[in-house]
């Protein structure tokens, strides 16, 4: 049921989706994001072209350059702070643009950090396991060993 390059001349119409991540040297890492967009595509009838965009390549200069041709954005999970700017300018870009957006996990904790910021001019909003001492936690992970989580 793959809906690859081979498979999409099957279809009348292409979407195309740009995965911001910063594993996106290895197409594995992102394996089941992947197949999850072959399957909606193949339900939608649509064939997929699926672009693996790098966000630490991205910065407010150069963003249109590698997101213009979307026809959706999506960042996946992650954790840590590296490569967050170049997902944050995916994240507004979409928003600016009115492009369809899908935040997984971190994806989603940015896309809040960045309405927060660019929005709400909460300006230096942030999720603590980013920033702890951000002025506007909009995103508090807490984890202990007693409860291992709490959000």
């Amino acid at each position: 049921m793959a809906t690859n390059d081979s498979t999409n001349e099957n279809f009348k119409k292409v979407v195309k989706i740009g995965i911001v991540g910063k594993y996106t040297a290895f197409h594995d890492a992102y394996l089941s994001v992947v197949e999850a967009l072959k399957h909606a595509a193949y339900f939608n009838k649509v064939g997929i072209d699926i672009q693996f965009i790098y966000s630490e390549d991205i910065n407010s200069d150069n963003v249109h350059n590698f997101l213009c041709d979307c026809d959706g954005i999506l960042v996946p999970g992650g954790f840590g702070g590296r490569a967050i700017e170049g997902k944050l300018q995916a994240i507004r870009y979409a928003r600016c643009k009115n492009i369809p957006f899908f935040g997984i996990c971190l994806g989603m904790q940015l896309a809040v950090v960045e309405y927060a910021n660019n929005v709400l001019n909460l300006f230096g909003a942030n999720s603590t396991e980013i920033d702890e001492n951000t002025p506007y936690p909009v995103i508090k992970c807490k984890i202990t060993d007693t409860d291992m989580g709490e959000l």
